[in-house]
C-alpha cells in the first residue's frame, strides 16, 4: 500500500482530502502544530490568521523545504501537489518577482528576505494579503520550474489553486475578499471541502500519469468572470 504524507492535514481541505486517500493509502497528517493534529480540525495560514513574515515562511519557504526533501527520495509514480489559491492567478504576470523567485533554487534565506522587505514596504493593514497573493503565486511558479527534476525521477508535481472554499480559513476570509470574489464566480456558492479534496486526491493518484509541470484552477469559474474592472474593484476591497 502507498503511502500518503499531508502537511496542512489536520483540517479543512487537508483532512478532507485524507479520509479520501485514506481508503488505499496509508495516511501521515503533518501540521504545524501538534494539537491541531490531535484535533483535526484547523486551517492553515491567510491573511487572517498570520503576520506577512509568516504567510511567507509557511507558505512559500515551507513548500521550499517540502519540495527539495521529497524529490530526494521521490521515485516512479511518486506525486507532489502543492497547494495555491486564485490569489496566486490575481497578480499580472509583469508584477511578478521572478528574480527574487530563482533565490529559491540557490539561497532559500535570501529569498524569504527580499519578499518579506517587499511586503513589509507597503502599508500595514495591506501586508498579508501582499503576502498571501505573491506567496501562492510563487508556489504555482515553482512547481512548474521543478517539475523537470521530479520527471528525471518518473515521478510528477502539480499545483492545485483553490477559491473560496467553506472551510474554517475559508469563511474566516469572507469579509476580506472570499465573498466578494462568489459576485464574479460561475457558481454563486463556497466550495465544499470534499469538492476540492476529490481534485487533490485525483492528482495525487496514479490515474493521471501524465499530468505534470502544470496548476490547476479550481474555483466554481471566479477567475473566468473577473474583468479588469472586477480585478481592480478586488484590489481596492469594494
Amino acid at each position: 500500500m502507498a503511502t500518503a504524507v499531508i502537511t496542512g492535514g489536520a483540517g479543512g481541505m487537508g483532512l478532507a482530502t485524507a479520509k479520501i486517500m485514506g481508503r488505499d493509502h496509508r495516511i501521515v497528517v503533518a501540521d504545524v502544530r501538534q494539537e491541531r493534529v490531535d484535533a483535526a480540525d484547523a486551517a492553515g495560514v491567510s491573511p487572517q490568521t498570520g503576520s506577512a513574515e509568516l504567510i511567507l515562511r509557511i507558505n512559500a519557504v515551507g513548500t521550499i523545504h517540502v519540495t527539495r526533501t521529497f524529490l530526494e527520495t521521490a521515485a516512479a509514480g511518486d506525486a507532489l501537489v502543492n497547494v495555491a489559491s486564485i490569489a496566486g492567478h490575481m497578480r499580472p504576470a509583469a508584477l511578478e518577482p521572478r528574480r527574487t523567485y530563482r533565490l529559491a533554487h540557490t539561497d532559500v534565506a535570501k529569498f524569504e528576505q527580499k519578499l518579506t522587505r517587499s511586503a513589509n514596504r507597503l502599508p500595514k493593514k495591506l501586508r498579508p494579503g501582499a503576502a498571501y497573493g505573491v506567496s501562492k503565486a510563487f508556489v504555482i511558479w515553482y512547481t512548474r520550474e521543478i517539475a523537470a527534476e521530479f520527471g528525471k525521477k518518473g515521478a510528477r508535481a502539480v499545483s492545485v489553486s483553490a477559491g473560496s472554499f467553506d472551510t474554517a480559513m475559508g469563511r474566516l476570509e469572507e469579509k476580506s475578499g472570499a465573498g466578494k470574489m462568489l459576485e464574479f464566480a460561475a457558481l454563486k456558492r463556497f466550495g465544499t471541502p470534499d469538492e476540492i479534496a476529490e481534485v487533490l486526491a485525483f492528482c495525487a493518484g496514479d490515474k493521471p500519469g501524465y499530468l505534470t509541470g502544470t496548476d490547476i484552477l479550481v474555483d466554481g469559474g471566479t477567475r473566468a468572470g473577473l474583468d479588469r474592472k472586477g480585478m481592480i474593484a478586488m484590489a481596492r476591497g469594494v
